[in-house]
């Protein structure tokens, strides 16, 4: 009979298990108090005579000995640990303009010796109440949106948190985008170069801040420039319908620019403008708000 390589048997398996600081007393022939008052460097330790704690911290090396979070809240020093939270519809937090954000929290987190941890919270509501209060967290920043359920438990379980890209009614400190001038501004510039027929590619969105700022930036342009007759913000669901009926229009009222709600929608308007044989900017200006991979390279 010969043992599958990947099954381990149980005595490898029970050597594998985690190394508590019951195992560390247990071969130093200490009281676990003592065990805990040494790598913890607390004030007490210096009771211990100086042999102890140095034979303490060799066994915990050896043993590969990792303090339990559950322990460090137990004794009221947190984890160190900033849960980064998400919740459907997700955003694409590996790329885009998430993975400047992942990198700047990750980066201000390291220098104060803290750590991040990615949390994706499903469907069920009892899952994010257990998650946000068994402890493993001492803060947590709410990526692109606050779901009103997600806010009230928050709210109850106490929990510091902070919001990026998100807004709410509730008071909770915010890192938000300026969406609107930047919408004005882009439409302001299309405007001094020429442009009076520009229309806004909003296509569907998930519920987001950013689309009443960014829509109202463009209309606000528009009007003020006295072109209010020429604002269109079009809802269709992908670039490539709104492409058809752009190409379908008479060269004569169709917009000679367009401003998109997002670069993914800018990108892929480019390839129905190419398969036209339409050249940006000679024949239509495009416009997105993020130069976010892969924008740099399709220019």
């Amino acid at each position: 009979m010969t043992l599958d390589a990947r099954i381990k048997p149980a005595s490898i398996l029970a050597s594998m298990k985690r190394v508590t600081i019951v195992d560390v007393a247990r071969a130093c022939g200490v009281a676990k108090s003592t065990v805990s008052v040494v790598l913890n460097d607390s004030p007490s330790a210096q009771r211990v005579a100086a042999e102890t704690r140095e034979r303490v911290r060799q066994v915990a090396q050896q043993l590969a000995y990792k303090p339990s979070w559950r322990g460090r809240v137990l004794a009221g020093r947190g984890t160190h640990v900033i849960g980064v939270v998400y919740t459907p519809p997700m955003p694409l937090i590996a790329r885009g303009n998430y993975e400047g954000i992942l990198s700047g929290i990750n980066e201000v987190l390291q220098s104060r010796g803290y750590h991040l941890l990615l949390m994706p919270l499903g469907e069920s509501l009892t899952e994010w109440r257990r998650i946000l209060m068994d402890g493993r967290i001492d803060g947590a920043i709410v990526l692109s949106r606050l779901l009103p359920q997600l806010g009230e438990i928050i709210q109850d379980v106490k929990l510091p948190v902070s919001l990026v890209n998100a807004d709410t009614t509730l008071d909770l400190p915010c890192v938000l985008a300026d969406d609107y001038a930047g919408s004005r501004e882009m439409v302001e510039y299309l405007i001094s170069l020429g442009h009076r027929r520009t229309a806004f590619l909003l296509g569907e969105q998930p519920p987001h801040y950013s689309i009443d700022q960014r829509r109202r930036g463009y209309e606000d342009a528009m009007t003020a420039a006295g072109l209010s007759e020429h604002i269109r913000v079009d809802r269709v669901g992908a670039a490539q319908s709104f492409g058809d009926g752009f190409i379908a229009e008479s060269a004569k009222t169709r917009p000679t620019a367009v401003v998109c709600y997002t670069h993914y929608l800018a990108i892929k308007l480019l390839q129905v403008l190419w398969e036209h044989n339409l050249v940006v900017p000679r024949d239509v200006s495009v416009c997105c708000f993020s130069n976010s991979y892969p924008v740099a390279d399709v220019i």
